[in-house]
C-alpha cells in the first residue's frame, strides 16, 4: 500500500500515514515492521512531500534502528533523496559508508555531485566507477552542459561514443545545448543527423533544443524550417524560435509567431516577453513594445522582471527618447539593477548624450564599483568634456582596483572539433595553420 501511495500524485502525505501506523502499531513484530522493501517508497513519498533533508534524515534514523542500512537498495534510496533535496553531504556520507555499491548507487552520486556544480568530484567518481553504463555517461555529459563546461561536455559526448554506448535523448539535448552556447554550429548538425539516421524521437523538449541551437549560432533560417515542421508546439519551442528571429534581424516575423501563440491562446511566460519586446525594440516598434509590456500584467498576470524593464529602456532609448527611458526607470516599483542602468547607458552612448550618459554609469558604480563598463564610460565622458579632474579620479580608481580588460574567449570549429584560444595564444598544437588561414 504505501509503495502505490508513493507513486500516487497528492496521496505522499497518507503513504507517510500508513508508514507511521506500521511503525508504531507493531514494533517488535519482525515480519510486520518495516523493512528493506519498504524504505524507498517511504524515502521516495518523503521527498515528493516535503523536499527537505530535515525528514529524510529522521528516515535515516529508522533505518539504522531497524538494521536495514546495509541493504544496497535502501543506501541507494537515502543518497538519492538526500541528493534531490540538496543535501549533498549527507548523501556522500551514505555512499562512503554503503559496505555495497550497486550502479544505481554511483551514478546518484555522480549525479548529485554535477547538480550541486562539483563536476571535478563527479569526473573523479566516474573515473574510479568499475561498471559505466548510459546513465553514468548522461549524468557526466548533462553535468557538464548543466554547470557551463561546454568543451567538456562534447569530449565526453564523444568519449562515450569511442566506448560504444548510444546516447538517449536527454544526453543528447545536453550536447545540443553546449553546441549552441559554443557556436558548434557542425557539431550541432552531426547531432541532428544522428538523431534523424537513428529514429530518435524528436520530442519538444529535443526540437526545442535544435530550434535554439541554430538561432544561437545564426542559422535562423534552418530552425524557423524545423519549427514549421513541427506538429506540436510549447511555449518553450514557441519563445525559442521568437528569441532567436528577434535577435538575428528579424522582428516582425518574431512578432507574428507570438500573435499567433496570443490567437491559439497558448500562455507566454516571461522569456517570450523578453523575446518580443526585444524584437519591438530592433524594429524600433515604441508603441507595440510598451502595449506587450503592459499585457504581461494585464493579461497574464506576470510580474515584470528587471530583465523586461531593461528592454524598455532600450526600446524607448533607442527611438531618441531618452528623457522617457529615465523617466521610466524613476518610476518603476521595484529599484533598478545594473542591467537596467546599463541599458541606459548603452543608448545614451548610441546617442552621445554625455550629461544622463554619466549619472547612468555613477548610479552603475554604486551598485558595482568594478564594473568595467561604467568606469569606461565615464573616464571617456569626462575626456570628452574636458573635465580633467573628474578624468584623474576615474583613472585612479582603474588603477586602484587593478583593472585590465579581461582576455575575450574564442572557439572555432575544424572537422567537428571544437579549440579554445585567446588572445595572442600560441600555445596550440596547429598555431602556425590557425593562423595562415
Amino acid at each position: 500500500m504505501i509503495q502505490a501511495l508513493s507513486q500516487t500524485p497528492g496521496f505522499e502525505i497518507k503513504a507517510l500515514s500508513v508508514y507511521t501506523l506500521q511503525l508504531c502499531s507493531e514494533p517488535n513484530d519482525f515480519y510486520r515492521r518495516p523493512n528493506c522493501f519498504t524504505f524507498p517508497s517511504v524515502l521516495k513519498a518523503c521527498v515528493s512531500a516535503f523536499s527537505s533533508v530535515k525528514p529524510i534524515q529522521e528516515i535515516h534514523t529508522q533505518v539504522l534502528k531497524l538494521g536495514t542500512y546495509s541493504d544496497v537498495y535502501v543506501g541507494s534510496a537515502l543518497l538519492d533523496s538526500y541528493s534531490k533535496c540538496n543535501g549533498i553531504e549527507f548523501a556522500h556520507r551514505v555512499f562512503e559508508e554503503m559496505p555495497d555499491r550497486n550502479v544505481v548507487s554511483w551514478n546518484s552520486m555522480i549525479s548529485a555531485f554535477a547538480k550541486g556544480g562539483d563536476v571535478d568530484s563527479a569526473k573523479r567518481l566516474f573515473e574510479e566507477m568499475p561498471e559505466k553504463n548510459l546513465v553514468s555517461w548522461t549524468s557526466l555529459v548533462s553535468g557538464y552542459a548543466q554547470n557551463g563546461y561546454f568543451s567538456e561536455t562534447l569530449a565526453t559526448f564523444e568519449n562515450m561514443g569511442k566506448a560504444g554506448v548510444k546516447p538517449n535523448e536527454i544526453t543528447l539535448v545536453s550536447v545540443i545545448s553546449a553546441c549552441a552556447n559554443l557556436g558548434a554550429l557542425e557539431f550541432g548538425r552531426k547531432i541532428h543527423s544522428f538523431m534523424e539516421n537513428n529514429h530518435y524521437n524528436f520530442d519538444l523538449f529535443v526540437a526545442s533544443s535544435l530550434v535554439d541551437m541554430y538561432c544561437k549560432c545564426g542559422v535562423v533560417q534552418d530552425a524557423l524550417i524545423l519549427y514549421k515542421k513541427m506538429h506540436l508546439k510549447n511555449v518553450v519551442t514557441c519563445s525559442s524560435m521568437i528569441l532567436g528571429l528577434a535577435l538575428n534581424g528579424r522582428a516582425m516575423e518574431a512578432i507574428g509567431i507570438f500573435e499567433e501563440m496570443r490567437h491559439q491562446c497558448m500562455i507566454p511566460n516571461d522569456i517570450t516577453f523578453i523575446g518580443v519586446l526585444c524584437a519591438c525594440c530592433h524594429a524600433g516598434l515604441v508603441e507595440k513594445g510598451k502595449f506587450y509590456f503592459s499585457c504581461m500584467t494585464k493579461e497574464y498576470s506576470l510580474v515584470p522582471k528587471l530583465q523586461h524593464y531593461a528592454c524598455i529602456v532600450d526600446l524607448l532609448g533607442r527611438a531618441g527618447q531618452l528623457d522617457q527611458a529615465y523617466q521610466f526607470i524613476k518610476e518603476m516599483p521595484i529599484k533598478p539593477d545594473v542591467i537596467v542602468w546599463g541599458a541606459l547607458l548603452g543608448v545614451c552612448r548610441i546617442h552621445k548624450n554625455n550629461k544622463l550618459g554619466i549619472f547612468a554609469a555613477q548610479r552603475i558604480l554604486e551598485l558595482d564599483p568594478k564594473h568595467s563598463g561604467g568606469l569606461v564610460f565615464l573616464s571617456n565622458a569626462y575626456a570628452r568634456v574636458g573635465d580633467w579632474d573628474g578624468l584623474k579620479k576615474v583613472r585612479r580608481m582603474m588603477k586602484t582596483l587593478g583593472m585590465e580588460k579581461v582576455p575575450g574567449k574564442s572557439w572555432i570549429e575544424v572537422n567537428n572539433v571544437v579549440h579554445q584560444f585567446f588572445p595572442g595564444d600560441k600555445s596550440h598544437p596547429q598555431n602556425d595553420k590557425i593562423c595562415a588561414n
